[in-house]
């Protein structure tokens, strides 16, 4: 770094100075470029989305990946779960009580009309993708 600021305006912040050293040539030579950045980390994808009514109609409730767990989910959304979209490359693990207890149902694609157990019944869920983990009950 040193090598690479020689010469250089200071009294920016390091990552202002390596571009404008690199940008004006300061410090010379391509042995003195900045190494290539970090890719950023991406950003969060839909994991799932829960609808109030079957048929993916009505009140949603995004998840978002590629992981979230919800031991609460809010309470305007408690109990009304009817239908899912699922990402593919995705799964979602809906249970009817908070802290991931009582009756669980398990999503690996959209459904449009969620099984009788736990349709009306989802207070808390799980949702992973592309093989990241979900935390353990």
């Amino acid at each position: 770094m040193k090598r690479l600021v020689k010469g250089c305006a200071l009294g920016v912040g390091a990552a202002s100075l390596v571009l404008l050293a690199f940008a004006t040539g300061c410090g010379g030579g391509a042995s003195s470029a900045p190494a290539a950045a970090a890719p950023a980390a991406a950003a969060p994808t839909v994991c799932a989305t829960f609808y109030a009514d079957a048929q993916r109609k009505g009140a949603t409730l995004v998840a978002k990946g590629p992981l979230d767990d919800s031991p609460a989910i809010p309470a305007d959304f408690n109990d009304v779960m009817s239908s899912v979209a699922v990402t593919p490359g995705c799964t979602v693990m809906a249970y009817a009580d908070g802290n991931y207890g009582g009756q669980e149902a398990t999503f690996t694609q959209t459904t449009d009309v969620v099984p009788a157990s736990i349709n009306d019944q989802m207070s808390s869920y799980k949702c992973s993708c592309g093989g990241a983990a979900s935390g353990a009950k």
